[in-house]
C-alpha cells in the first residue's frame, strides 16, 4: 500500500498559456528519460520526474518515490495529464543470477504498481499511461518478421516483459487509456548498447556474436523519444512496437561500425560457446533473433528520422 508522505516538493510553476500538458515521468533521469524530458520541454510540455533521492533545483521538478519503502509524493501527479513510466533496471547491466532476475523484473512491475495506486488518489486521471516494454518480449524468432499480434516465448526476456506489461492493467482498470512501447536496441553512443559495442574499435576490431546471423531490432535514440510525444499528440493506446523499419543482422551491424566512426577494424566473432560461457543466460541479450516490424507504428503517421542503420551510425558516430 503506498505511503502518504508529506509534500516536501515546492508547489509546481503554473503552466506557460501555450503550454501542451504536464507529464511524469518515472525513470526520467535516465538514459533515454533524460533526452526525452528536453524532448518534451522544447516543444512545449512542462515535465517532472520523479527520483528516489530529488535534488532541489535542477532543470524539471522532481518528486520523490521509492517501491521499497512505497512512498510517492502526492504533489507528483497533481493535475498530470500524462504519466509516462521508463524505470526499470538494465538488462544487461549485471549477470542474471536468481536475485538480480527478481531485481528486473519488481523494478518495472512495482514501480507500475506504485504509480497505478498513485492514480487510483486522482481526482482528475490522466488521458494517457505511456509504458516502456521491450521486443524481448517476442524471444529468439530466427528470421519470422514479428507483429504485435504474435505470442511470447517463454525465457527470461520474454517473461519479464509479459509481467510488465501485464502490471499495466492496474492503471487501465481505473478508466485509463494505456500506451505500450516494445522498445529495440536504443541506439546512442553515450548509453546502451552501441556504447559497449563501438568499444573494440579502439583498438581496430569489430566484434558479432556467434553466427552473427541473428536479427537485431534497433532504432536510434532520437526517433524513440519521438515515439513518446507522436503516441500523446495522436491518442494512441494499445502495444506499439518502437523500431525502426529495418533490422539488420548482427554481423551486417558489426561491419557498418567502423565506416561510420571514420575508422577501419577487422571484423572478428565472439563464439557463441565462449558467449554462453561467460554470460550465462543473459547470452540471450546479443545472440537471440527478433526481426521486428514497425508498420502499425507507420500506419498512424510517425515518421523516422532515421529509417537506416548506415544513416542512423553515421549520424551518431560521424
Amino acid at each position: 500500500m503506498a505511503t502518504i508522505i508529506q509534500e516536501n516538493t515546492p508547489s509546481p510553476t503554473p503552466p506557460a498559456p501555450n503550454h501542451k500538458g504536464t507529464v511524469l515521468i518515472g525513470g526520467g533521469s535516465g538514459f533515454i528519460g533524460s533526452h526525452l524530458s528536453r524532448h518534451l520541454t522544447n516543444i512545449g510540455y512542462q515535465v517532472r520526474i520523479l527520483s528516489r533521492s530529488p535534488q532541489p533545483g535542477g532543470r524539471y521538478l522532481t518528486f520523490k518515490w521509492d517501491t521499497e519503502t512505497g512512498e510517492l509524493d502526492p504533489a507528483a501527479l497533481r493535475d498530470v495529464d500524462y504519466v509516462i513510466n521508463l524505470a526499470g533496471a538494465g538488462i544487461a547491466d549485471k549477470r542474471w543470477t536468481t536475485k538480480r532476475k527478481d531485481v528486473i523484473i519488481k523494478s518495472r512491475t512495482e514501480t507500475t504498481a506504485l504509480l497505478a495506486r498513485g492514480i487510483a488518489a486522482m481526482e482528475r486521471k490522466p488521458k494517457l499511461y505511456l509504458s516502456a516494454s521491450a521486443v524481448g518480449y517476442y524471444g529468439d524468432r530466427a528470421d519470422e518478421v514479428l507483429t504485435e499480434l504474435d505470442a511470447p516465448r517463454s525465457g527470461f526476456l520474454s517473461r519479464s516483459c509479459i509481467l510488465w506489461e501485464e502490471a499495466t492493467k492496474m492503471v487501465a482498470d481505473q478508466g485509463v487509456p494505456v500506451f505500450i512501447n516494445r522498445t529495440g536496441i536504443v541506439l546512442h553512443p553515450e548509453g546502451g548498447a552501441l556504447e559497449k559495442m563501438v568499444l573494440p574499435l579502439k583498438v581496430g576490431t569489430s566484434t558479432y556474436f556467434g553466427s552473427g546471423q541473428q536479427y537485431y531490432s534497433w532504432i536510434h535514440l532520437q526517433d524513440i523519444i519521438r515515439t513518446y510525444s507522436h503516441a500523446i499528440e495522436h491518442k494512441l493506446t494499445g502495444v506499439y512496437n518502437g523500431v525502426a523499419p529495418t533490422p539488420v543482422r548482427n554481423k551486417i551491424f558489426a561491419e557498418m561500425l567502423a565506416p561510420a566512426a571514420g575508422k577501419k577494424a577487422l571484423v572478428i566473432p565472439a563464439p557463441a560457446f565462449a558467449l554462453k560461457l561467460a554470460m550465462g543466460e543473459m547470452s540471450h541479450t546479443v545472440l537471440d533473433s527478433a526481426y521486428v516490424s514497425s508498420e502499425k507504428l507507420a500506419e498512424t503517421g510517425f515518421v523516422f528520422m532515421h529509417p537506416e542503420l548506415s544513416q542512423a551510425l553515421m549520424d551518431l558516430l560521424g
